[in-house]
């Protein structure tokens, strides 16, 4: 048994932990909504914040303005979409892979955070499956940090086929652009070049392999 001193810090670290959690879960807004985007003829349906979360890292929750105009552009050349993969960088709530899975025979939908995944997935479930007479697209949700190998690796290794376009829409290095005046050279240099790394990998999957 073990002492009552032993019980109390036991105490003390589960009121710590519930502190934490609490913490957390106040700065994050999951009131999302059921949001109608016209683009072209085609009308999707998302959910999503209307406003600004008070965490930076989860701007991935909103519809941002780059997004709607790269949807203007592809719903205007769809012909490029006909039939191909697509994999999305910082897909966020997903709008732009889901119009591509109107034209595509795969989309892979990829963010870095957790509770936008959560989101992402339901807008795929949402869209998932189709109800005219064109079989769906295939569409996943996996989660890629940049800089990240080991989950570059298993996206590259399960869709060992590569990809025939990369997309990506108001994506960026926010330690990079924040700190730009700070990092010594070395530093950015770095979180530049992880991104580079994914570009590259991905290249070299589907042009060379």
């Amino acid at each position: 048994m073990g002492s009552e001193s032993d019980k109390g810090r036991e105490a003390i670290v589960e009121e710590e932990e519930e502190e934490i959690v609490c913490l957390e879960s106040f700065f994050i807004n999951d009131d999302y909504q059921l949001t109608k985007f016209t683009f072209g003829s085609h009308v999707l349906e998302l959910y999503c914040l209307q406003s600004a979360s008070t965490d930076f890292d989860l701007t991935g929750q909103l519809v941002w303005p780059g997004a709607m105009l790269m949807n203007g552009y592809l719903s205007e050349n769809a012909d490029i979409l006909q039939g191909c993969s697509v994999l999305e960088l910082g897909s966020g709530v997903g709008i732009t892979g889901v119009l591509c899975s109107k034209f595509c025979r795969k989309v892979i939908f990829t963010d870095h955070n957790d509770e936008v995944l959560k989101i992402l997935k339901k807008n795929i479930d949402l869209h998932g499956h189709s109800s005219g007479p064109k079989p769906s697209a295939e569409l996943e949700a996996a989660k890629l940090e940049w800089g990240n190998s080991d989950q570059l690796g298993q996206i590259l290794k399960k869709h060992n086929d590569g990809f025939d376009l990369i997309l990506g829409a108001d994506i960026y290095i926010l330690m990079f652009v924040n700190e730009f005046f700070i990092y010594p050279l070395g530093q950015w240099l770095i979180l530049v070049l992880s991104v580079v790394e994914v570009l590259v990998r991905i290249f070299c999957s589907v042009f060379i392999s």
